[in-house]
């Protein structure tokens, strides 16, 4: 089994990274991480200990969920609106044989089935081919939207994944998480 190439990656502030698994970093459980994040989050805010006890909760909740597909590298959380409705994407890497962004636009599809409704090739990335894809799958009444930036290096393909109900909150994040798929850079 080949390795997956080391990247690092930037986060806008408005994104932090949610821990898959411990220990991580100086944190040795998620109770350590999510008090500390919460103490951050909200210093200065003057709010009082039921918030914080929900932002906390929170925090453990999205560290403890399962991804919407298996074998996420890397979540992310938007913090903009905390309290708010929860917005994470995931970042998953996987060995294949797609070489271009037609192969790329092919694997748009993968895990959540539907059609490709928008995509365009991204420019000036780290990777030999990259895209950018917005899925649409589910009925009428129950649509998922899947925000995809999928990129292919050394036969690893990485994708960026948003899954959500709302097309507005897509919408909304896709520059933002253009910025961080631009961010990827290779060792």
């Amino acid at each position: 089994m080949a390795v997956a190439p080391m990247y690092t990656l930037s986060l806008a502030s408005t994104w932090l990274p949610v821990p898959l698994r411990f220990p991580w970093g100086t944190f040795a459980q998620p109770e350590d991480w999510a008090g500390e994040l919460t103490d951050s989050l909200l210093t200065g805010t003057g709010v009082g200990d039921e918030a914080r006890d929900r932002l906390r909760a929170t925090a453990l909740h999205l560290q403890a969920m399962r991804g919407p597909l298996p074998g996420a590298m890397e979540r992310f959380w938007r913090t903009e609106f905390v309290g708010g409705e929860a917005i994470i994407a995931h970042l998953y890497i996987t060995g294949s044989d797609a070489a271009t962004a037609d192969d790329l636009v092919q694997l748009a599809r993968a895990g959540v089935g539907g059609v490709v409704q928008t995509w365009r090739s991204l420019e000036e990335t780290a990777f030999d081919a990259a895209i950018s894809a917005v899925v649409v799958s589910g009925a009428e009444q129950a649509e998922v939207y899947a925000l995809r930036h999928l990129g292919v290096r050394d036969g690893f393909v990485f994708l960026l994944d948003l899954l959500h109900d709302n097309p507005l909150v897509v919408d909304a994040v896709q520059a933002e998480l253009d910025g961080v798929f631009d961010s990827i850079r290779f060792a």
